[in-house]
């Protein structure tokens, strides 16, 4: 990482695009303070947080795989997560009808289908009701069907205020849920501006 600078705002859908090699995950590392950089500091909602771990209420992250005994019912994992992330059951409630998983509390996870299983990726991410939501490469192995679902979710999410920042190759599915572009190349922000100006129709 070379001095990279770069916001992320409320109510907006940032992509940090570029290519497999360019940073993009070690940034997203660094933002959840699983990773700290040499110098500088990062800020969030306007506070910087320096060396300290981010709470789980201001940044959270969509888990790229469910973690846990697949033999475990879907609705078992999410209390689960939930008591960790300090959920209170009304909240948890809105999460599950938000991405339509009321009717799968007792499958076990091993039998959900591939969009239920990022139906609880989605899930899990929200259950801190984060100030602000990071992804990696969401759409990555995604159907037809769990994109569009995925993306009008995420546009959900910033409708809502959340700062919503994605980490991703060039990928014009995500274009137009994309409000600003961070193009990241080698460790350094080489651009960035909103998606009219970076990002062309194909």
């Amino acid at each position: 990482m070379h001095g990279i600078s770069f916001a992320a705002y409320a109510g907006r859908v940032t992509v940090l695009m570029g290519a497999h090699d360019a940073g993009k995950t070690t940034v997203l590392r660094m933002l959840l303070g699983l990773d700290i950089p040499d110098s500088g500091c990062i800020s969030t909602c306007g506070k910087p947080y320096g060396t300290s771990r981010i709470p789980k209420n201001v940044v959270s992250a969509m888990p790229e795989a469910i973690s846990l005994s697949p033999y475990y019912s879907a609705g078992t994992y999410l209390r689960w997560k939930a008591l960790w992330a300090g959920t209170p059951d009304p909240l948890l409630d809105g999460i599950i009808h938000m991405t339509e998983l009321q009717n799968l509390l007792t499958v076990r996870l091993h039998d959900l289908a591939p969009i239920d299983v990022l139906k609880m990726r989605f899930a899990i991410a929200l259950l801190p009701n984060p100030k602000a939501l990071i992804m990696d490469e969401p759409l990555q192995t995604l159907d037809r069907s769990g994109t569009n679902w995925i993306c009008e979710q995420i546009r959900k999410q910033a409708n809502r205020g959340v700062a919503v920042l994605i980490a991703s190759e060039p990928d014009s599915r995500l274009r137009p849920i994309t409000d600003d572009v961070v193009v990241l190349d080698k460790g350094t922000v080489v651009k960035e501006g909103s998606r009219g100006q970076l990002w062309k129709e194909d």
